[in-house]
C-alpha cells in the first residue's frame, strides 16, 4: 500500500465511528445528486469512496430493486460503519482502491464520488480509472455535499 493510501486509511479509520454524526444533514444533497445522474430503474452505479455509505440509499432509490448499487472504500472501518447503519442493504460494499477498480471496462452507467477528489493521489490518472468503468455516454459525477465555507464553520474556522 502506498504512503498516500496509508494516510487516507489512517485519516478515515480514526473518524469512522463518528463520521455520520459529524455530517448529519447531508442527506438532501445526496438525494439531489443521485437524481441528477440520469440513471433509470435497473441502472448500474458505483459510489467511489463510499465511506459510511450515506449515498447508497439515494442511489438505490434511483435504480430501484432491479438495479446494481456498489460502494467501494479503502477503509475497513468506514465499511463497518456503513454495515452498522444498515446501508449494506442498499448496495454491495467492497473493500478496495478506487485507483484500481475490480470492475470491467464500461460496466457501469454512472460513478458517483462525494468528497473524493481531494483524497486521490493522482487525480488525473485516478479520474481516468473511474471513467474506464463507465459505459460510453455514462456519467462520472464528483461533488462535495457541502461548500468550503460550511465545512470550515463545522470545524470552527472561517
Amino acid at each position: 500500500m502506498s504512503d498516500d493510501h496509508t494516510r487516507v486509511r489512517d485519516f478515515f479509520s480514526a473518524r469512522a465511528a463518528d463520521w455520520d454524526n459529524r455530517f448529519p444533514d447531508d442527506g438532501p444533497a445526496y438525494r439531489a445528486a443521485a437524481c441528477e445522474l440520469g440513471l433509470r430503474p435497473g441502472g448500474r452505479v458505483l459510489d467511489a469512496g463510499c465511506g459510511t455509505g450515506r449515498a447508497l440509499p439515494a442511489l438505490r432509490e434511483v435504480v430501484g430493486p432491479g438495479g446494481t448499487v456498489l460502494g467501494i472504500d479503502l477503509t475497513p472501518a468506514m465499511l463497518e460503519a456503513a454495515t452498522r447503519a444498515g446501508r449494506d442493504r442498499a448496495g454491495r460494499l467492497l473493500l478496495g482502491d478506487v485507483t484500481r477498480l475490480p470492475l470491467r471496462d464500461g460496466t457501469l452507467d454512472a460513478v458517483f464520488g462525494a468528497g473524493l477528489i481531494s483524497h486521490l493521489p493522482d487525480p488525473a490518472a485516478n479520474l481516468r480509472e473511474l471513467r474506464r468503468v463507465v459505459r460510453p455516454e455514462g456519467t462520472l459525477a464528483l461533488f462535495h455535499p457541502i461548500g468550503r465555507a460550511a465545512l470550515a464553520a463545522r470545524q470552527g474556522r472561517q
